[in-house]
């Protein structure tokens, strides 16, 4: 559920905001990314809460960070990411992306710009949600299904056919 969540929430920026660019997170605060502004989601961390002997539901943070860039000055980047942090919250909060889950609800935006992006002319803010889903048991096939992981290779191929061209299938040990 944390990838679709993930997935819905970039679709819906996407929908939304024109000029902005998604990269990886290791890849959105290096100096080899130039296209800014940069907008990552992350779902992760939460609590669990029993629903049933054999439901539980996770309450799971996702975090929104955008990456603003404007050489001018501090002044100005603040001013130029205002604007795109109120349009992401308002694009975003109270909305279920057509998932079972509980709305998600804003929680907290933070500065978290570091010295080295504000050298650079960078800010950076962090917006925080908070969202819900219930955990269904299933059966020992789907289990294992979620532990395993499969590999396509596609090499470089004129012809581009998105063709696998080999694949692996890893099973991950159960112990």
């Amino acid at each position: 559920m944390f990838a679709e969540i993930e997935d819905g929430i970039i679709a819906r920026l996407n929908a939304k905001l024109s000029g902005v660019t998604k990269v990886s997170v290791d890849k959105a605060h290096s100096n080899l990314n130039l296209n800014l502004p940069i907008i990552n989601v992350i779902a992760g961390g939460g609590t669990f809460v029993s629903v049933t002997m054999s439901q539980y539901k996770c309450k799971t943070q996702v975090f929104v960070i955008l990456t603003f860039q404007n050489l001018k000055s501090e002044a100005d980047r603040r001013k130029g990411v205002y604007p795109i942090l109120l349009a992401i919250l308002l694009f975003l909060a109270g909305n279920k992306f057509g998932l079972k889950i509980e709305a998600l609800v804003p929680k907290r935006l933070d500065n978290i710009t570091e010295e080295a992006e504000a050298k650079a002319g960078k800010i950076v803010f962090q917006i925080e949600f908070e969202t819900g889903f219930v955990i269904t048991p299933t059966s020992d096939e789907e289990l294992v299904d979620l532990l395993t992981i499969g590999l396509n290779y596609y090499l470089q191929d004129p012809a581009d056919d998105n063709i696998a061209d080999a694949s692996d299938v890893v099973t991950l040990d159960q112990t």
